[in-house]
């Protein structure tokens, strides 16, 4: 399940690196629970459209923020407990929820935006952990082992099988620093190319790509299916994950 809680303008400046605080949001709304420590079979996006002024961001035409779940049980919890509980994120007021319709993965082929940075992380012999970006030839290999673990925790065999690579043709793919509280991450904005069943296709959209979707990074948004010749029409990123 995926769906998209659209906001009202803020009041107050939003700092740039609030994706922490979104996440405690959304465990606020859950109540009490154990996904924390668990690998997140969901995704949180980030808000859309904020401008910088002044330190921090504004969304004076209100901003919306996409959050998918694969446990339908716990999304439906979710949104109980936001529609019961209050919202208090700099003046933002919670203006409608609707749910978002999977787009049509009937082709098997796919082209999916990163409407939040894609991080990656290759563990090295020593056990330190080296950020992988769109540029690294490497991963490829990264982002299907970790859909192909999120599949197994998920026990649905056809995702494990998903091809997935960052899309060469885009002509602006970039790399993004991105503060959680005191740590840096070295993450990618580019779309993804994917191929697989459509409910592989539709989990991926649902769960999102790389590591630490559960706190803001991999959320993927619908461009559309992929033409014969195995690459969409590049187009700009209309997500805050651009900025």
């Amino acid at each position: 399940m995926k769906f998209r809680i659209h906001l009202s303008p803020n009041t107050e400046a939003v700092p740039f690196n609030y994706a922490h605080q979104l996440c405690g949001i959304f465990h606020h709304w859950l109540g009490p629970n154990e996904l924390h420590d668990m690998l997140s079979l969901y995704s949180l996006g980030w808000l859309r459209s904020g401008r910088a002024s002044g330190g921090g961001l504004w969304f004076s035409e209100g901003t919306s923020w996409d959050i998918g779940i694969h446990n339908d049980a716990i999304a439906e919890r979710l949104v109980r407990g936001l529609l019961l509980k209050d919202f208090r994120f700099y003046g933002m007021e919670i203006r409608r929820v609707t749910p978002l319709a999977p787009p049509d993965f009937s082709s098997g082929r796919h082209r999916f935006l990163s409407d939040s940075p894609v991080l990656l992380r290759r563990v090295e012999d020593d056990q330190s952990r080296t950020h992988v970006t769109f540029k690294d030839p490497d991963s490829s290999r990264i982002l299907q082992q970790r859909i192909r673990r999120k599949a197994e925790e998920a026990q649905l065999p056809e995702a494990a099988a998903l091809r997935l690579r960052f899309d060469p043709a885009y002509r602006n793919p970039k790399t993004k620093l991105v503060r959680l509280k005191t740590i840096d991450y070295r993450a990618s904005v580019c779309p993804l190319l994917a191929e697989g069943t459509p409910e592989a296709l539709q989990f991926l959209w649902t769960v999102g790509a790389g590591e630490m979707t559960g706190v803001g990074f991999g959320s993927l948004g619908h461009t559309g299916r992929l033409d014969g010749k195995g690459a969409g029409r590049a187009e700009e990123q209309r997500s805050s994950a651009a900025g």
